[in-house]
């Protein structure tokens, strides 16, 4: 379970709101604010305070931020847990996800997993994304708490469904390696499209690790890095790292559609290719999909690989240009494969697929 206390524990203090420090750096500030004699507050906080005070859990919730982050007065994390705990008592649930937060990593206040669980339930059972995904770690880790894979689970898919990168990247590794879940390499895949269509870098590495397992390659539990990508730009597109969010968000389909296929999961196969498809062919996408069905389900063995891509976009439409080689139990083929994808709510979907076969040779295999 090493694996899953690396990851998680990253996850868990990615998300913590209140910034970690150590009591050296705490001291040194009080000098620091000691030395340039008393604070002046600004009227924000002159304001936040009365009214914190007066029992507004926002207000309450508010001034702690800014006590964690020591903006516009003194830092100190022991006063923003004070305040943090009176706004949670109020049933302000952003600093009851915060609270309990602060409990599981000990900031400003001792680590108590109990106190941690019960801040991090009330917050994650009124659909904060925050409390869901800790809440589900902490049963994933199974640290000072009986390990639950169901629970984790349950409370990490609602996370996922609200668009937490970090959710949809522990999913994945839990049916990558079947934590509590049957392994399912293509389910993986998806939740680390998820993930990387939202520019998490870690998913881009599981999903070159499922790629390199789908096509026997050796070490398959070593993280490598994805092909290297060619990107022509549009001016209209944006900034680099727009341009470089675009591009891992393409590769992470290509890469999750070549699974499905490897897998001979057709229904996540299928799930690639927009509702608009247009077959090569002339045939209607209804008959395009049952013969894909047949023709993929008709096989005991496939492998698809992708290499070196290339990656033109422009506005919601791109196109992929890779070197794509395909094996199964009747087939061995390598061709140059062009996809055209367009953007949708969902992500990126194959618009339309064309191929110019390099080789090919049968295998008779059974």
């Amino acid at each position: 379970m090493n694996n899953i206390k690396i990851w998680q524990t990253c996850a868990l203090l990615a998300l913590c709101q209140i910034p970690l420090h150590s009591p050296a750096q705490t001291n040194s500030a009080r000098a620091n604010a000691q030395a340039e004699g008393p604070a002046t507050l600004s009227a924000e906080v002159e304001k936040l305070g009365k009214a914190a005070s007066g029992g507004d859990a926002e207000a309450q919730y508010r001034l702690a931020q800014k006590y964690s982050t020591g903006s516009g007065l003194p830092r100190s994390t022991q006063t923003a847990v004070f305040w943090l705990a009176k706004a949670a008592a109020q049933g302000h649930v952003a600093a009851q996800a915060t609270l309990g937060t602060s409990y599981l990593v000990g900031e400003g206040t001792n680590k108590d997993m109990p106190m941690a669980i019960h801040w991090l339930t009330k917050a994650a059972q009124q659909d904060n994304v925050l409390a869901q995904t800790n809440l589900g770690a902490i049963y994933l880790n199974g640290d000072n708490t009986p390990q639950n894979f169901q629970q984790a689970l349950f409370w990490l898919e609602k996370a996922a469904s609200q668009g937490a990168p970090l959710a949809q990247y522990s999913l994945g590794k839990m049916y990558q390696h079947g934590y509590g879940v049957r392994t399912d390499e293509a389910i993986a895949a998806q939740w680390f499209n998820k993930a990387l269509q939202q520019n998490y870098p870690p998913a881009r590495e599981a999903l070159a690790e499922l790629s390199k397992r789908a096509t026997g390659e050796k070490n398959p539990a070593t993280t490598s890095a994805a092909p290297a990508v060619k990107v022509t730009q549009a001016a209209s597109v944006g900034p680099a790292d727009a341009a470089a969010a675009e591009r891992d968000a393409i590769l992470g389909t290509i890469q999750g559609w070549a699974l499905a296929w490897s897998g001979r999961k057709t229904d996540d196969y299928l799930g690639y290719y927009a509702e608009s498809f247009i077959p090569a062919n002339g045939e209607s996408r209804g008959a395009w999909a049952a013969q894909r069905r047949t023709r993929i389900g008709g096989k005991s063995h496939i492998a698809v690989s992708v290499s070196s891509p290339e990656i033109n976009v422009r506005g919601t439409v791109a196109s992929v240009v890779f070197l794509q080689k395909y094996s199964s139990d009747q087939l061995a083929e390598t061709s140059k494969k062009k996809l055209i994808l367009v953007r949708q709510e969902s992500g990126w979907k194959i618009q339309q697929e064309s191929a110019e076969k390099i080789s090919a040779k049968a295998t008779g295999q059974h």
